[in-house]
């Protein structure tokens, strides 16, 4: 079944990415085949912006990429920044205050840093050296709860929690931060939370890009797994869940596809774009 898609949006981590963090041979040949039709192909993710755009660079995708979910939206790797969204020095004083009253690890994305609660390496960029030594070229990494009180005052796009297995941190969490004003949350799996300046999601993004290109909603197709990839999969005019997508996505999208270690991606620009 064709449509008449102008651009793709597709999350990164249980989407796009295989398990070992690469983009499958066909994953790439759909997303060049796409490029070469005149459809642009963005990456939608929560991750941030450098760790995204290097991603990219190493696969050998040139696209826009949507990163810290929405935060930050950029025509191209490490390319023309057309957007971005920071957190309220007020705010994001206040989520220091909660997750430091919860006594919870988090790191925190700003622009050009990561700052790491923790002395030691959580975040999935950190789990290769080659790409962490790329990243540090580009980004200050820091560690710490005084790194963490400097970064209160500098530009910030997302604090990310991680958790180790008590599912219920997450929800008084929650609970403690709903209150507040200037922040919002979601999820990208059951072990974390990510908070981000009010009015910040994916499909807020992804109406930037598509804004910057003249593109209608009716001509976009999303593509996601997670909590975090809803808001650009109900504005999409094509939203499509991944076969190992979460029930709340699946629910919500027009129609699902492969799971993404059966290059899901792939299949759906095959089926709904040629």
């Amino acid at each position: 079944m064709k449509h008449d898609i102008r651009l793709i949006a597709a999350d990164f981590d249980g989407t796009l990415l295989s398990s070992d963090g690469s983009i499958s041979a066909f994953n790439k040949l759909m997303i060049k085949k796409a490029q070469d039709k005149g459809i642009v192909f963005a990456a939608a993710t929560g991750r941030y912006p450098e760790n995204a755009a290097q991603i990219m660079v190493d696969e050998g995708i040139v696209c826009p990429i949507i990163s810290t979910n929405g935060a930050v939206v950029e025509l191209s790797p490490f390319g023309e920044r057309i957007h971005e969204q920071i957190m309220d020095a007020a705010s994001a004083r206040k989520v220091f205050d909660v997750l430091e009253g919860f006594n919870e690890g988090y790191y925190i994305f700003g622009r050009r840093s990561v700052i790491n609660r923790w002395t030691i390496p959580r975040h999935i960029s950190e789990q290769n050296e080659l790409h962490l030594a790329k990243l540090k070229q580009r980004v200050t990494y820091s560690m710490g709860l005084d790194a963490c009180k400097d970064a209160l005052a500098t530009p910030i796009y997302k604090f990310f929690v991680i958790f180790d297995h008590d599912e219920n941190a997450s929800k008084e969490i929650q609970a403690a931060l709903a209150p507040l004003e200037g922040v919002e949350f979601t999820s990208s799996g059951g072990r974390n939370l990510e908070i981000m300046p009010s009015g910040t999601d994916k499909g807020k993004g992804l109406e930037v890009l598509a804004k910057h290109y003249g593109i209608a909603q009716a001509q976009m197709m999303a593509l996601g797994d997670q909590l975090n990839d809803l808001s650009m999969i109900k504005y999409a005019g094509l939203g499509i869940a991944m076969g190992n997508a979460a029930d709340a996505v699946k629910k919500h999208a027009d129609a699902i596809t492969a799971p993404f270690d059966e290059d899901g991606v792939a299949k759906a620009i095959e089926k709904y774009c040629f």
